[in-house]
C-alpha cells in the first residue's frame, strides 16, 4: 500500500496540508535504463524504488480555540513512500502562484525529505543534485519546485536521468484537444483550472476538514483563503459554503488567469493543449565528479 493511500485516513495529515495526490504512483517506465555509463540513472532508480518514513510536525498558525483539549500538543505526522513519491509531494508542498506560496505548513516535511534524500544519494567521489518540478502547463504562473543539492558547475561533465510521479491533477489529452477545437483558449484553461483546483483541494477530503475540529478546519479554511487571495477570486464564504462550490469559484477565477496567460504564451489553443503537464511531477537527477 502506498504512503498516499494510508494518509487519507488522517484528514489532518499531509494530503491536505501539502496538497499532494491520493494514489501517487511512480512511473518507472520514465527512468532511463541503468548503465555504468550513466550513474544518474542508478540514482534515479534508487529514488523510484527505495522507501522511507518521514516524521514531521505541522506548524498550525494562531492560537487554538478556547477549551481545546491538549491545545499545546505538537501536531506530529508520519509519511511513508518511495523517495520519488516523497520528493514529488515536497514539490507540491511548495506550490506557488506568481512566486507566492500557497502554504508553508509543510516546511518541516520539506526539510526532512531533503535531508533524507541527500543522505540516501550520497556517494563518495560524486556530487548529486535532484530537481522535482510540477506545472499545469509549460510556463504556467502556478507551479511547484523542490531542489535537493547544489547546481552543477558550468564546467562539470554532468550525467542526467529523469523519472515522473503522477500528480493529483491529471487530465486526458483527447479531452484537451477536443475543447481546444470547440472552445479555444478558455476551454483548455477551464479543464486545466478545474483539474488543478480539485487536485490541490480534493473535494471529499476538503469537506471533511471543513466540517472537522481544530486544527483540520483552520488549516483548510486558511488554504482556501490563501488561494482566493493569490488568484484574486474575491470573497469566499468559507464557513458556509461547500468544498465543491468553493472549488467551482476558485476554478472560475483560475480559468480567467490561465486563459489570458495561454493566449499570450501560445500560438493556438491546440498548442496550449499540447503544453499541458498537469498529470506529472518531473524528477531530474544530475551527477558529476567534483
Amino acid at each position: 500500500m502506498s504512503r498516499a493511500t494510508s494518509t487519507v485516513v488522517d484528514v489532518t495529515a499531509f494530503l491536505l496540508l501539502v496538497g499532494a495526490a491520493v494514489a501517487v504512483v511512480v512511473n518507472g517506465a520514465a527512468v532511463e535504463p541503468v548503465t555504468t555509463e550513466n550513474p544518474a540513472a542508478e540514482r534515479t532508480e534508487l529514488l523510484a524504488t527505495s522507501t522511507a518514513s518521514i516524521e514531521y510536525t505541522l506548524a498550525v498558525p494562531g492560537r487554538p480555540p478556547n477549551g481545546t483539549t491538549n491545545a499545546t500538543a505538537t501536531h506530529t505526522r508520519t509519511a511513508h513512500g518511495t523517495l520519488a513519491e516523497l520528493l514529488a509531494e515536497a514539490a507540491m508542498s511548495r506550490v506557488s502562484f506568481e512566486g507566492h506560496r500557497l502554504s508553508r505548513v509543510g516546511a518541516g516535511f520539506e526539510r526532512h525529505v531533503a535531508t533524507t534524500i541527500r543522505n540516501r544519494l550520497h556517494e563518495r567521489g560524486r556530487r548529486t543534485a535532484v530537481w522535482a518540478h510540477w506545472e499545469p502547463y509549460r510556463g504556467s504562473p502556478l507551479d511547484g519546485t523542490m531542489r535537493v543539492g547544489e547546481r552543477p558547475p558550468p564546467s562539470a561533465d554532468v550525467d542526467a536521468a529523469t523519472t515522473t510521479v503522477a500528480s493529483p491533477a491529471s487530465v486526458r489529452n483527447d479531452q484537451l484537444q477536443r475543447v481546444a477545437k470547440t472552445s479555444g483558449y478558455r476551454g483548455v484553461a477551464g479543464v486545466v483550472a478545474g483539474a488543478v483546483v480539485d487536485g490541490l483541494f480534493p473535494p471529499q477530503q476538503a469537506q471533511l476538514a471543513l466540517d472537522g475540529d481544530y486544527p483540520d478546519e483552520r488549516l483548510m479554511e486558511r488554504r482556501y483563503r490563501r488561494m482566493r487571495a493569490l488568484t484574486r477570486t474575491g470573497e469566499l464564504s468559507v464557513e458556509s459554503t461547500s468544498a465543491s462550490d468553493l472549488n467551482a469559484e476558485l476554478s472560475a477565477a483560475l480559468t480567467e488567469r490561465f486563459a489570458t496567460d495561454m493566449q499570450r504564451r501560445f500560438d493556438s489553443p491546440e498548442a496550449a493543449a499540447d503544453a499541458v503537464r498537469t498529470g506529472n511531477v518531473s524528477i531530474t537527477v544530475r551527477t558529476w565528479e567534483p
